[in-house]
């Protein structure tokens, strides 16, 4: 059947074909994208059980599990380590030079970054799979340019964009979310010709995840009440101070050489599986004062139906949890952790106001932390925007990310951006084509 179909579209004209391959990629991104969802829910329901049976779990779990994923990715893993977002931003400036960008996108990496976040909930690290579903859905696409044989470097950038957008669309459900990410994020500037492929990419991959999961929401459906100008001066707190712990988050992660003991980073470089295992139990003990394990949306959601809020430790713990596995460079995504970290936040301020806005002030948080983690305000706050009901949210949520993302450029850090630069240094002299490329301002 697989061999018929394609077949036939090898038979169809260039542009026909180009933009089939692109609906079909698109798809196939919704569909590994509830795959993940999936096997995630599952891999971490059972590491809770196992730890709900036996307190001592995480102690052994976490060590040998991220010793056992260090292995793999040294093994069949190399360019899925980490985020996976700046793979793909690093991938679409060399995208005229397929050679390089495979070395960043492609099926091997998708299979192991797929397998390294299984394996990473199930041991109990603290990451997400937002941003490795963006690198596993622009893995896929951009191998869908081989059905194209004339394609060239624009409409694989098309293909890498449209990718990363269809899996945060899917992964979060979230489709406005998605292609604002792409435009925000992943590419600064984009070809007239690319928003109507991403956006229909987008659309495809979400009926696929719809049809599959149904009109779910990662942290489930948040009711807030109507604006009041009451909010105003809470908002302004919690948003300075998510952006300063968000900015502070960034930067720690991006020069951990100008923070770690001397004698810390020359042990995690010669001895990276007894840094990777000393991380592990860490998290572990951490994970046994404060329910910081995975990506915290279970935590994060209970909190913010009840509008009890999270215990004031828990923000520090989840911290140490989501920078330990962020240090240790397995595959795992930061987008739904620091969601839980911005939850954490407008806990710290739920006694000092009213009860009617204790929900408001966590998605607030939320929103906040994520536009300072990864200074994309707009995404940020889409995200919330399409997790709660009406439009009570939207002066509110904006001008949160505004705040919190404008607070955290005084650490003058771009997580994603200097990673990505750091990715493309890891992959050694690039063709001088591509130099000239990244010095054109």
């Amino acid at each position: 059947m697989l061999k018929h179909l394609l077949a036939r579209l090898k038979e169809l004209p260039e542009k026909t074909r180009a933009t089939l391959t692109l609906w079909l990629g698109a798809a196939a991104v919704g569909l590994v994208a509830v795959m993940l969802a999936k096997a995630a829910e599952w891999a971490f329901a059972g590491f809770d059980a196992l730890t709900q049976r036996w307190w001592w779990w995480p102690l052994l779990s976490l060590p040998l599990g991220g010793m056992a994923i260090r292995w793999l990715m040294s093994r069949i893993g190399q360019g899925a380590e980490g985020s996976g977002i700046p793979q793909a931003m690093a991938a679409l400036q060399v995208a005229d030079q397929p050679s390089v960008a495979e070395r960043l996108l492609g099926l091997r990496i998708a299979v192991a970054k797929f397998v390294g976040i299984v394996a990473g909930l199930g041991s109990g690290f603290v990451l997400g799979r937002e941003g490795p579903t963006v690198q596993i859905g622009a893995s896929i696409m951009y191998a869908c340019h081989r059905f194209v044989p004339l394609a060239d470097a624009v409409f694989r950038r098309q293909l890498i964009l449209a990718g990363g957008a269809a899996g945060i669309a899917a992964a979060f459900n979230t489709p406005l979310a998605g292609i604002v990410f792409a435009f925000e994020e992943l590419a600064r500037s984009v070809e007239e010709r690319t928003s109507g492929k991403l956006i229909g990419a987008v659309i495809l991959a979400g009926v696929v995840s719809l049809a599959f999961l149904g009109n779910y929401t990662y942290f489930g459906r948040i009711r807030v009440p109507d604006f009041h100008y009451a909010i105003l001066l809470p908002m302004v707190l919690v948003s300075v101070v998510a952006g300063l712990i968000g900015g502070a988050f960034s930067w720690l992660c991006v020069n951990p050489h100008r923070w770690l003991p001397h004698r810390l980073a020359r042990w995690r470089q010669s001895h990276p599986y007894h840094f990777v295992a000393g991380c592990g139990l860490l998290i572990a003990l951490c994970g046994m004062i404060a329910p910081i394990f995975g990506s915290g949306a279970e935590a994060t959601s209970v909190a913010v139906a009840s509008g009890q809020g999270l215990p004031w430790y828990y923000l520090p713990l989840k911290f140490v949890g989501l920078l330990g596995t962020f240090l240790t460079g397995l595959p795992g995504g930061i987008f739904a952790p620091s969601l839980s970290l911005g939850a954490g936040v407008g806990s710290w301020f739920l006694p000092l106001f009213d009860h009617s806005i204790h929900v408001k002030l966590m998605a607030i948080g939320m929103a906040a932390m994520l536009a300072a983690v990864t200074r994309a305000p707009l995404t940020s706050s889409i995200i919330l925007m399409e997790m709660t009901d009406g439009h009570a949210m939207v002066i509110s949520t904006l001008a949160a990310s505004m705040i919190a993302a404008t607070v955290a450029r005084l650490f003058r850090t771009n997580l994603y951006h200097d990673l990505a630069e750091r990715a493309l240094k890891g992959l050694g002299p690039l063709p001088s084509a591509v130099e000239k490329k990244e010095d054109t301002p």
